[in-house]
């Protein structure tokens, strides 16, 4: 265990300490936004009220879209700084996230769009660890004062 934490600290990518507590933080507000979003959707555009079921299937895309982008984001950090690799990120993160999406979406039955809340979930938490400048170059902070 000890040996996990020792070569995180030799990377060059940050892990916040705290991080189980962010991705639940961020997991519930996207879920509670949600919530939110369909039960006023409701009372504006008539759509059908959010049964229990319904909250459940919106809650499980959120979970999935966060966890899977959170070890894809263990895989492939945030880049430092903006550019093609992000793009070029998102795109191969994106990618499988619809695809579960769409996948929930058609075997749950869901009138929801779980295809689109899965990724946007994923891309979200995928921002939680990030990968730090090199030796020698100036942090994206520093450099854009």
């Amino acid at each position: 265990m000890n040996k996990n934490f020792e070569s995180l600290k030799k990377s060059n990518i940050y892990v916040p300490p705290n991080l189980t507590l962010r991705l639940l933080r961020l997991l519930v507000g996207i879920s509670a936004f949600l919530f939110l979003f369909y039960a006023v959707g409701h009372y504006l555009t008539g759509w059908p009220f959010p049964t229990p079921l319904d909250l459940l299937r919106i809650a499980t895309a959120v979970m999935l879209g966060g966890l899977l982008g959170l070890v894809f984001s263990r895989f492939w950090p945030l880049p430092p700084k903006p550019g093609l690799e992000r793009i070029f990120r998102i795109f191969f993160m994106l990618l499988p996230a619809l695809l579960f999406g769409y996948a929930l979406q058609v075997f749950s039955g869901a009138n929801q769009a779980l295809s689109i809340i899965l990724p946007l979930s994923a891309w979200l938490s995928s921002g939680l660890i990030v990968r730090l400048p090199e030796e020698g170059q100036n942090s994206p902070a520093k450099s854009a004062k």
